[in-house]
């Protein structure tokens, strides 16, 4: 497999001990999907779908005779873990992707509340969240992204080349009160860095 980010690239055959190396267009490497371009849409749909699955084989045994209190330990520990594992690595950025990965939480929440008789809007999981005290998915993203940054600042994650990416504003050359120092890419996708994307969270509370 050849990473780049445009469309054509120059193919070129490997191969060892005059073996030819087969060329693919998809790996899966420490429980992500890989693909040449870089974009994590495939992992999306993949953990998407197992967690469906899983919160589906979760209502089919136990949804109608489980406590609220079994249902959500049960979801936390199934099917949360699926679309949360590794999410600083692939965490995504368009609004597609974001609605795909929240709709496994609101296929529970629609589950809970009609148990529990929780009235809300169409398509509006917020009474929900605030009754069970849950968290959006993109929220939980976040939360990571920060706390891998200041595990990183903090020393608890000893890494210093990650340290050394990490962008520190020094007080007083201008009048922002950001943390981090971001400076600016060519590229959107450049944003998608989960660093960069952690420090630009930190950035938008402090201001």
């Amino acid at each position: 497999m050849s990473f780049s980010r445009r469309h054509s690239i120059i193919q070129y055959d490997y191969s060892i001990d005059n073996v030819m190396l087969q060329r693919i267009n998809q790996v899966e490497d420490l429980g992500f999907i890989f693909t040449p371009m870089l974009s994590f849409a495939p992992h999306i749909d993949w953990i998407v779908g197992k967690a469906l699955r899983s919160l589906g084989f979760i209502r089919r045994r136990a949804g109608s005779v489980m406590s609220v209190k079994c249902l959500l330990i049960l979801y936390a520990t199934l099917v949360r873990s699926i679309v949360e594992y590794g999410s600083v690595v692939w965490s995504p950025r368009t609004k597609c992707d974001i609605i795909r990965i929240e709709r496994v939480q609101h296929r529970l929440l629609s589950m809970v509340s009609r148990s529990m008789g929780i009235n809300h809007e169409p398509h509006d999981y917020k009474p929900v969240l605030i009754a069970l005290n849950l968290s959006t998915l993109s929220e939980r993203r976040n939360m990571s992204d920060i706390k891998l940054l200041n595990s990183l600042v903090s020393g608890v994650i000893d890494s210093p080349d990650l340290l050394s990416r990490i962008g520190f504003r020094i007080p007083g050359t201008t009048r922002s009160r950001d943390p981090y120092y971001l400076a600016s890419v060519s590229k959107n996708y450049l944003d998608d860095d989960p660093l960069r994307r952690a420090m630009s969270l930190v950035n938008s509370q402090t201001s």
